[in-house]
């Protein structure tokens, strides 16, 4: 049977990635996020303990197979109980090969503890599957639009000239949600189609199943409901012969809602049962949220993981939003309106890069309804003078290579996109490796280990200088005051079991620095009354977004060998967080007396560094 071009097409990419896949084999896919989505599976099927319980069996797990650095990948409750922070969709989608993996390793002697070489095996051939699937499903989707040509070309630019390269091959970034969401709404754009051509009732079950699948995975995702809503609505017309569609199929639309409402009810029940609510913000991050206005032009432009910047031959998809308008407005609405929301939901998150990835993989799921203004692009390209087709034809190759190259450096530590400038980005273009000095105009790299130590190397300079003397004429209650124990000046602040928290220092971000970060240097002066160890006192330094403290760091006496009846002084070091979400939110320094213990301090102070050249 002679295959056509684009199926063709469609069998030498799934065979590319592959390629690439087995070149990158993950030594643990099941790491990092992966551990976090996969998680469910073997502490509900193997060690029945879905509420862990029992911390040992996770300890374990870790110190075996090198997991996670530490557990962030769930919450404790005050019960003891923990709760995934990631959703339980990616799981239900691995659940097929877990089974497999899970029967093979009983047959064959691995350790059946969901984590042996079975199940690693297992999960990086699923999601590989997963990803032939969606490359199959989106070329069928192409061809309701354009010929074999355009759905090729389509295609190829779409696999190989993007991140989705990189994220479904290169080391076991294939088991995160981005690719798996792509195939999802692969089949979403399909049942889309068929729905509207047939109104059959197996085309919404499975258009149901398949946004339910989706939100499941990543529960922003609802947003893909709009594709079905919105097609074929683009003036009031077209939007009144919509809801008749709706009325005359009103069984079909609660027969959808009760599909969607049943996948939901997973994650609500799990949710109920282990935290008390069916909904719950397992996201729980004051540092990190939804952020108004969004970072729209950082998502796109800037040179730390920019989408425009990596990923340059989407632009050829925008622009063919306009020529999508001019050949299908049936379709305009729904895609233009369903990526716009997509590209606001995925820029407004405060970590905007979303760390260690490479360009913006929070909108390769939308890539599946860029390719059809990508393609109409292309249909208008076939009409122009040959000049004009192939210099932009040639535009697109450039892109593809680059690309893959780009790809190869972030995996080989070359690029670094999470952490480059311009000037990095400029340094380390079109290079094989990347030296000393390129490597000095990276972004700081943020301490993953909470070590923070004040680099005195002549890199930063003193800008700003707060203290807290505790003297009378700063209006403190005199009770709260001594005169007879005080480092200097007339007296110091007295606390006890009554007064635990000191008065603080508190400044905006906008006052310490218009820089990119800056180090923080907390000094007090402190004498103890008792034994340190058992009547431990805490420096605190934070932010706080609104009345909610991030990037937390509390330094206690009991850490360090302090002398009772002797004034010490205490320092610490503190590095303002990579992602600051406001420059109004307020960094905040006190002294927290958690002992019944009496203890006094003097001479609070904060100093303020910023980089001398400014790279970013």
């Amino acid at each position: 049977m002679k295959l056509s071009v684009s199926k063709t097409t469609a069998f030498l990419l799934c065979a590319v990635l592959l390629f690439i896949g087995l070149n990158y084999f993950p030594i643990n896919i099941l790491t990092w996020d992966i551990f976090g989505y996969y998680l469910y599976l073997p502490m509900t099927f193997i060690y029945h303990d879905l509420g862990i319980k029992d911390y040992s069996v996770i300890q374990t797990i870790i110190d075996k197979y090198h997991s996670t650095g530490t557990f962030y990948q769930a919450l404790q409750m005050p019960d003891g109980v923990w709760v995934m922070r990631y959703g339980i969709g990616m799981s239900v989608l691995y659940s097929p090969f877990f089974f497999i993996a899970h029967l093979f390793a009983k047959v064959t002697g691995f350790p059946a503890d969901g984590f042996s070489t079975p199940y690693q095996y297992g999960i990086w051939a699923g999601c590989m599957i997963y990803t032939f699937l969606g490359v199959f499903m989106l070329r069928r989707s192409l061809m309701k639009f354009f010929d074999e040509k355009i759905a090729a070309v389509t295609l190829t630019i779409i696999v190989l000239g993007t991140n989705y390269t990189l994220h479904t091959s290169m080391h076991g970034q294939g088991a995160m949600t981005h690719n798996i969401l792509f195939t999802l709404y692969t089949f979403i754009l399909w049942f889309t189609i068929r729905w509207h051509e047939t109104n059959k009732m197996k085309h919404a079950v499975l258009l149901a199943i398949s946004c339910g699948l989706a939100a499941l995975v990543r529960p922003t995702e609802v947003i893909g409901l709009l594709i079905p809503i919105l097609w074929g609505v683009y003036n009031k017309q077209t939007f009144n012969e919509k809801l008749e569609l709706i009325k005359k199929n009103k069984i079909k639309l609660l027969v959808f809602s009760l599909i969607m409402l049943a996948i939901g009810s997973i994650q609500f029940t799990y949710w109920r049962i282990y935290s008390g609510r069916f909904i719950f913000d397992s996201y729980y991050n004051p540092g990190e949220g939804i952020d108004f206005p969004p970072h729209t032009l950082h998502t796109l432009f800037s040179f730390r993981n920019g989408w425009l910047i990596y990923t340059p031959v989407i632009i050829f998809a925008l622009v063919g939003f306009y020529f999508l308008y001019k050949k299908n407005k049936t379709i305009f609405t729904s895609a233009f309106i369903y990526f716009i929301i997509s590209l606001w939901v995925v820029s407004s998150w405060t970590v905007w890069w979303y760390g260690q990835c490479f360009s913006q993989r929070g909108l390769i799921a939308s890539y599946v309804m860029l390719s059809i203004p990508l393609g109409y692009f292309l249909d208008m390209l076939r009409t122009k003078a040959n000049f004009i087709k192939f210099s932009v034809l040639g535009l697109i190759g450039f892109f593809i290579l680059l690309n893959v190259f780009q790809s190869w450096q972030e995996v080989n530590g070359i690029l670094q996109s999470p952490r480059a400038t311009s000037k990095y980005w400029m340094a380390a273009f079109g290079k094989t490796s990347a030296s000393a000095e390129d490597q000095k105009l990276l972004f700081m790299e943020w301490p993953v280990n909470g070590v923070e130590i004040f680099p005195n190397d002549n890199s930063h300079i003193k800008n700003h200088t707060w203290s807290i003397g505790f003297e009378p004429s700063d209006g403190y209650p005199q009770e709260r005051l001594s005169k007879e124990i005080f480092h200097s000046g007339t007296s110091s602040y007295i606390m006890d079991s009554i007064a635990t928290f000191s008065p603080s220092i508190e400044k905006r971000y906008s006052d310490i620095t218009d820089k990119y970060y800056a180090w923080i240097r907390v000094s007090v002066w402190v004498y103890p009354t008792a034994d340190v160890k058992k009547n431990p006192t805490y420096m605190i330094t934070t932010f706080m977004h609104g009345n909610k403290a991030y990037k937390y760091k509390g330094t206690g006496t009991d850490q360090l060998n302090l002398e009772v009846g002797k004034w010490s002084q205490i320092t610490v070091d503190y590095l303002t967080p990579e992602a600051v979400r406001n420059s109004g939110d307020r960094l905040s320094v006190y002294i927290w007396n958690n002992s019944k213990g009496k203890i006094y301090i003097d001479d609070l102070k904060v100093e303020s560094f910023e980089p001398k050249n400014d790279i970013y």
